[in-house]
């Protein structure tokens, strides 16, 4: 036998042989099919919503049975708490140390269009909520602020979730913002109609004289100052016009039927502007 027919049976032989193997390795091993892609879903938390608003939604879209469910993680709304409280997420404790221990996270959860899976725990929405929040603000430039005004990010948040449902444009934000902020540094009732309605649940332009006097520290109308703590979530916008106010010399603001802000200096003028634009 030649090298040549040598040659050609090694091949035959080395061929057969891998031919072999890989039908032995199809047979041992089967085709790797990779998982379908986890389905995600659109959450959208709009600027001004309160833990209310955020909790019903969450339990829309699934995430959540109850509202209560969710009170589990963020605290309720409207409630100052007589011992401190925990959420049930603990490692976001060194991340809002800053948080005064008897609030809830109201204010915390940053409104945005976020991504997330269809599958997802509630606990993991949530955290994503908070910890947008951080990641969204300059905190070196947070803690000049607080050391110029002397208020904390706890009074800023405050402060721009009011902002945040009494204007609609940033500029009206600025000037309100201005407004309130002078307010709150002489002691003068704020006077927000936006936080009896976060106390009662309600949405009413014009609040009752019965509402205005429910005894909650919420209740600008009674206390004067600040509440203790946030009364909605808001947005980016809000946040930099009480970081960043536009100085005037108005006391009073109110907003007429379309929404567009009249502003005066005395109470005289803002009687004459709400029987001019509301009656």
């Amino acid at each position: 036998m030649n090298n040549k027919k040598i040659n050609l049976i090694l091949i035959g032989f080395i061929i057969a042989t891998l031919a072999g193997g890989f039908w032995y390795y199809r047979r041992t091993h089967p085709k790797y099919v990779p998982l379908p892609p986890r389905p995600e879903v659109t959450l959208t938390i709009i600027p001004g919503w309160n833990l209310r608003q955020v909790a019903e939604y969450l339990v829309n879209k699934g995430f959540a049975s109850s509202t209560s469910q969710v009170y589990r993680y963020t605290g309720e709304p409207a409630k100052v708490y007589s011992k401190p409280w925990n959420t049930e997420i603990p490692s976001l404790a060194n991340d809002f140390a800053n948080r005064p221990p008897l609030q809830s996270f109201e204010g915390y959860l940053a409104p945005d269009t976020y991504q997330v899976y269809k599958d997802a725990a509630l606990r993991e929405i949530i955290v994503k909520l908070l910890l947008q929040r951080n990641d969204e603000v300059d905190y070196q430039e947070i803690r000049r602020i607080e050391k110029e005004s002397g208020h904390s990010w706890h009074e800023i948040l405050t402060m721009a979730s009011l902002v945040e449902k009494e204007a609609r444009t940033p500029e009206d934000m600025a000037l309100v913002a201005d407004i309130f902020w002078r307010r709150n540094k002489i002691k003068w009732a704020l006077q927000s109609c936006a936080t009896v309605n976060y106390i009662t649940g309600k949405n009413d332009p014009a609040v009752s004289g019965k509402d205005k006097a429910i005894d909650s520290l919420y209740n600008t109308y009674k206390y004067p100052g600040l509440p203790p703590g946030p009364i909605s979530n808001p947005g980016l916008v809000a946040i930099t016009a009480v970081l960043y106010p536009t100085q005037n010399n108005y006391w009073y603001f109110m907003s007429d039927t379309d929404g567009k802000m009249h502003y005066a200096k005395t109470l005289e003028e803002h009687g004459l502007n709400r029987a001019r634009f509301l009656n």
